[in-house]
């Protein structure tokens, strides 16, 4: 989806920076920030106008396509987060945002707008196509198949949204973006029984011969069409397909077998390998939560029966390899089609995601209480109890996630499912019981939405009492997130499980938690991967040589909220420690080793960890500051790459090394081609006058 969004960024690129007001330099004031991207939003949509209606083109638009054939790389854009973008490149998004989707409002709503009459769609794709082979966005298939899936639900909602234009720009996570929205904002009714948090949580149970052990299965992302020795270096957001097998690939380019560093998915071996590796080397295993992305990373070709297909292959691998062992399972944002769109309850027939939740019903019925079916129907969210005393909610994160079109229609579709976690958690408190709540999205991700994850965060400081872990995935890396309350204490703690496919720059893992059976918390968790570097030299003939990579407990004893809060304060005081933590996140995948972490890297990898609401960075901001204090010290050559146990738990002999010009992108922000998407293919259309 950011594929789609990233088209408004590159047409206005060029012209942007033609316009007068476009600062050459960037103040870090956010108001007057704002009201510069204001006023050039203003005056880029008067000129869109004109163009647009005349079918003349300006000085400036002349200069377009020449000045952004050289302005990007044909994958890297696909593979930032917005949050992550330098201060000129979220100034060129938001002033876009703002001026496209003002010029593509009148387009749609006046009688005789452009994009009002039979021929629209039809304009629209070639428009696109044009657009993207004028700039050399991408393949042209890629642009065809993204504007086939995505185009009848973009149509449906800017024609019937409630936003203006400013608000649905504001949602995107650039602060001087961000506009008062009350179309956008709402307050969850929380009970009021409770007594308050005043300290943080710093109960943790001793380790004991009872404690249960869960497997977290997070983010396979199987592609059947995964092919060893095929193209692994492709233009393509995903490569390693079978469709680009050739005996003439360079060895260099070819795809590993048991997988790829590259933008490549999970080859079927490898899944089955890992299952068996599980049920192998852990004798004891109570449960297994599976959180989600299950479908492959070909977002611009996926349909409903190809996406149903990989689920059920999967879900039989699962049932097959771990019989007997209590399975949980979250929705990724991957499983719809197109991917990252839920369609709202009341939305057309075409449009909504009724039929992915009647099939998740029917694979994960196998696991779940007859009571779950109602809710698995009506959202893909679900509560379930294993044992008197133990509750599992599993939520659809996805109403969350801002490439998750609906999110923009009207921003109250989302209350009613936090409302339901919330009067669960209620009942089980009444009930006596403690929780588990699995999520797909981790609610601090830049891509989620903030006030949904300030209404989430409420929720979790108000029964953090009886909250013994959340669990997550879809950023592809090793990490944790302690949740802070409104006063700044610390009561809850979020694990991601990293993820089982490659994509990209890592090796595969996956976690095993223990877990004290009666409150529920996590005492210790380990992190198992293999070298993908040595499989592949070794290819068919043997198996990946798995092996615990860490256990959580290297850094602290105390895993209470307390604890991982006070384990923070540490990372910043020895950068060196905090450079490992680094390691063990992107699992000590040789691409990333060889990179390193400079200063830059090890200040956000701290601040992640501080953040569950993107917006809400008090506990970040003082980490940084204190890890600046000490950075004078740190040095950032790379660590030692992985091999065996020990090599992979020493980050090496460190000397100085200058900044990292090129960062790999972490996560899934490249599979979800998130970022910019409503506002790019608004400014494909509004060029439709003027090319055809």
């Amino acid at each position: 989806m950011r594929f789609l969004l990233l088209f408004t960024g590159l047409l206005a690129l060029g012209s942007a920076f033609n316009l007068a007001g476009v600062p050459l330099s960037f103040t870090e004031d956010d108001a007057v920030l704002s009201l510069i991207s204001d006023e050039v939003a203003r005056k880029f949509a008067k000129e869109l106008k004109a163009y647009v209606k005349t079918g003349v083109q300006s000085e400036v638009f002349q200069q377009i396509s020449k000045q952004l054939a050289g302005t990007h790389s044909q994958k890297d854009i696909f593979t930032r987060n917005i949050a992550d973008l330098g201060a000129a490149d979220q100034f060129v998004v938001c002033t876009t945002c703002r001026a496209t989707l003002s010029v593509l409002g009148d387009m749609f709503r006046e009688p005789d707008g452009e994009l009002n009459g039979p021929n629209a769609d039809e304009v629209a794709k070639k428009v696109m196509l044009d657009v993207c082979k004028r700039l050399n966005l991408q393949t042209e298939e890629v642009c065809a198949g993204l504007f086939d899936l995505n185009w009848p639900s973009l149509n449906y909602i800017i024609q019937n949204t409630v936003a203006e234009t400013r608000s649905l720009c504001g949602i995107l996570p650039i602060s001087f973006c961000q506009v008062k929205q009350n179309e956008f904002n709402f307050t969850l009714t929380i009970d009021g029984n409770s007594a308050g948090v005043d300290s943080p949580k710093s109960n943790i149970p001793a380790k004991s011969d009872a404690d249960l052990k869960i497997v977290q299965l997070t983010d396979i992302h199987y592609d059947p069409e995964y092919e060893p020795g095929s193209l692994a270096d492709c233009p393509e957001p995903m490569c390693c397909q079978r469709s680009s097998a050739a005996s003439t690939i360079e060895t260099s380019k070819q795809a590993g077998y048991w997988g790829d560093y590259r933008d490549c998915d999970t080859p079927l071996h490898l899944i089955e390998n890992t299952f068996e590796h599980i049920r192998e080397t852990h004798e004891q295993i109570d449960y297994i939560y599976h959180t989600g992305d299950v479908v492959p990373h070909i977002y611009w070709a996926t349909t409903k029966d190809g996406n149903k297909d990989v689920l059920t292959k999967i879900n039989q691998l699962i049932e097959e390899k771990f019989d007997g062992i209590p399975v949980y399972p979250n929705v990724g944002n991957h499983e719809s089609h197109p991917s990252n769109v839920f369609g709202a309850a009341d939305a057309p027939d075409e449009l909504n995601v009724k039929w992915l939740y009647e099939h998740l019903w029917s694979i994960w019925s196998r696991w779940l209480p007859t009571d779950a079916e109602q809710t698995v129907l009506k959202g893909g969210y679900y509560t379930a109890s294993p044992k008197q005393g133990f509750r599992i909610i599993s939520i659809n994160s996805n109403e969350c996630y801002l490439f998750n079109w609906w999110v923009y229609l009207n921003g109250s579709i989302v209350v009613e499912q936090l409302q339901w976690l919330h009067d669960t958690l209620l009942a089980a408190e009444k009930a006596g019981e403690y929780v588990h709540i699995l999520t797909h999205i981790p609610s601090g991700d830049a891509d989620c939405w903030t006030v949904w994850a300030r209404e989430f965060n409420r929720i979790i400081e108000r029964f953090n009492h009886i909250i013994g872990g959340i669990f997550s995935g879809h950023t592809h890396v090793d990490e944790l997130n302690v949740h802070y309350t409104s006063k700044g204490h610390a009561v809850s703690v979020s694990w991601n499980g990293g993820s089982l496919t490659t994509y990209s720059y890592k090796n595969p893992n996956y976690v095993i938690y223990q877990v004290e059976p009666e409150s529920l918390q996590v005492v210790d968790y380990e992190t198992w991967i293999f070298d993908l570097e040595k499989a592949n030299a070794q290819g068919s003939s043997a198996k990946p040589e798995w092996f615990k990579e860490y256990s959580i407990t290297e850094f602290t004893s105390d895993l209470s909220p307390a604890g991982l809060d006070a384990l923070l304060d540490q990372l910043a005081e020895n950068p060196k420690l905090l450079e490992k933590f680094w390691q063990y996140k992107h699992t000590s995948a040789n691409p990333r080793l060889d990179d390193g972490c400079d200063n830059k890297c090890l200040s956000k990898t701290l601040c992640r960890m501080a953040v569950t609401v993107f917006d809400q960075k008090t506990r970040c901001n003082q980490l940084k500051a204190k890890l600046e204090s000490n950075l004078p010290a740190v040095t950032t050559e790379s660590p030692t790459t992985t091999s065996s146990p020990t090599t992979a738990s020493s980050p090496g002999t460190p000397t100085t090394q200058g900044p990292i010009t090129t960062e790999k992108p972490e996560g899934d922000t490249a599979a979800s081609i998130s970022g910019v998407q409503l506002t790019t293919m608004a400014a494909i259309l509004l060029v439709a006058r003027f090319l055809y």
